[in-house]
This record gives structure tokens, sequence and C-alpha cells, in this order.
């Protein structure tokens, strides 16, 4: 039985981003490597199962891509979205300094199926029009297509920085009943409140992803898990702040 289940039922927040009762204490990304690392080994037994299930779904659509069409496979592919949330539950979990339990990781692939598919299909939608415009400006020879690429290109990066940011939102266990929409909002808002660190971090994760697509065990069974980990640990308390100051403003205000 997930915490969740065992939770009962609850009455919905009255603030929609309501932040955790201790907000977490920030750290660099080079500073969260090594923890992430150990919390990975602490808790590898629960969270390498979680990755595995992760890793099947893009072994599946691996072979559908190449049996059946490059179409079919990106037009399911948001359905990776789920097990996704659910490796971020548990790296949330890990980074608040909670117990793991594998069950939490399919409570919250049911209760964010729906909101992981949709906020996964817009992101590949804006992947494949911002590289698809990126192609045509560059493709065109002229000097305004180069400026449209430009923007294509600066939009991409954007919209990369704004995916590594939303993920650990969704599936954080303390904003497990705030509503995906404000989930969204809340992303939108930590990249525009540290904008250097979330970019840092988004290098961090796409380097360390690459590495691992090359040794391809590596991404199936470890490292979505342990970037899940990296990742929550410096957006998670980064948001709790941002929420606590938001929330306090309208305090300071009225004194």
């Amino acid at each position: 039985m997930s915490r969740a289940d065992a939770g009962g039922t609850h009455e919905e927040p009255d603030d929609d981003e309501v932040p955790s009762p201790a907000p977490l204490r920030r750290t660099s990304v080079r500073g969260a490597l090594r923890p992430a690392a150990v919390d990975f080994y602490d808790h590898s037994i629960r969270l390498v199962p979680a990755n595995l299930v992760w890793g099947l779904g893009l072994i599946a659509l691996g072979w559908l891509a190449i049996g059946v069409g490059i179409r079919p496979a990106l037009l399911l592919s948001p359905l990776l979205a789920v097990p996704l949330v659910g490796i971020y539950r548990l790296a949330g979990h890990a980074s608040r300094g909670e117990g793991v339990v594998l069950s939490d990781a399919a409570a919250a692939m049911r209760e964010r199926a729906l909101p992981a598919v949709a906020l996964g299909a817009a992101i590949e939608w804006a992947f494949v029009l911002l590289v698809t415009n990126i192609q045509i400006g560059l493709g065109s020879g002229t000097a305004l297509g180069w400026g449209f690429a430009t923007v294509a290109a600066w939009a991409l990066l954007a919209t990369i920085v704004y995916a590594v940011v939303l993920w650990p939102l969704l599936g954080d266990p303390a904003r497990r009943r705030v509503p995906a929409r404000s989930t969204a909002r809340l992303a939108a808002l930590v990249v525009l409140a540290a904008p250097g660190r979330t970019a840092l971090l988004t290098v961090v994760v796409c380097v360390l992803a690459a590495i691992s697509t090359v040794a391809f065990a590596a991404i199936l069974t470890i490292s979505v898990a342990y970037l899940a980990i990296v990742s929550c640990r410096v957006i998670l308390p980064e948001a709790d702040h941002l929420v606590a100051r938001l929330a306090a403003r309208p305090r300071e205000a009225r004194r």
C-alpha cells in the first residue's frame, strides 16, 4: 500500500502551490551530484525496477519505430511520461529524506497519468515544431530565415529547461494534490526565478543522459532515476522557497 492510499481522504488545500512544511535547504547543481548518488545507492532496490519499467517502454517504442514507422512511435512516446512521473515521485521522497516505497511510483502513475501524458505530448509537440522551424530557417539561405532559426533555437532551449524543471515538481510528493496546471505555472516561475541554476542543471542532465544513451544499459536501469534525484535535489528547494516568498508577500503588504 502506498502512502497516498494509506493517508485516506483529505480536503483540497486552499493554496494550489502549498510548499512542504519545512522548505528544503537549497543546493548547487554540483552539490547535488554526490548526495544523489548516495540516495540512489540507498534506495536502488526500488529505483532500479522503476527505471527498468521506463526503459522497457523505451525499447518498445524503438521496436515500433523500426517495425512500423517513426510517426506511430512519436505518437505513442508521451506514454513514457507515465512511468517517468513514477520515478520522479520516488526521487522526490528520497530528496526530501523520506522513505522510498515502490508502490508510491504506482500511486503517482495513477494520480498523474493524464496530466503527465498531456504535458509530455505538449513538450514533444513543441520540440518537433521548433526543430522543424530551425531546419527550415537554416535551409532558407536568407538572413530572415537565419533569424527565424535563431529565435526557434532559443525557444527550443527554453522548452528543454522548462521540461527539466517541470518533472520534479509534477512528481513531488509534497505537491501530489496540487493541480497540474498550477504545477506547470510554478515550473515557469522557478525558471524565471533561478535561470542560471536551472540552465546549468539542464546542461548536466542532458550531458549525463547523452553519455548514458551510449551505454544503453545504463539509461534502461540507472540513469533516469539518478538524474531524477539530482533534479529533485536542485528544483524542489527552489520551488519551496519561491512559494514561501510568494505566500509571504500579502502579509508583508498588510503590515
